[in-house]
């Protein structure tokens, strides 16, 4: 198994969480993950943010919020 270090884990990191890794590379991300627990902490805290992200998404602007913040952008525009 190839030998993984605590920079590739963050340069695939993208890859590796939509599973778009060769299945080798994808173990010696795991091994990597499992014995360094900075990269796991990094990992765990990237799924987060990205959960995080998409709930922001999924929740709708109030109205109010939507309508000072357009009124905004278009002063800035001009």
């Amino acid at each position: 198994m190839k030998d993984v270090r605590c920079k590739e884990c963050v340069d695939l990191l993208l890859d590796y969480l939509e599973g778009a890794l060769p299945k080798e590379m994808e173990e010696a991300l795991d091994a990597h993950f499992m014995g360094c627990p900075p990269c796991l902490d990094f990992l765990d805290q990237y799924r987060a943010s990205a959960k995080l992200g998409r709930e922001a998404i999924a929740t709708e602007m109030p109205k109010e919020l939507a309508d000072k913040l357009h009124e905004f952008l278009s002063r800035e525009i001009e």
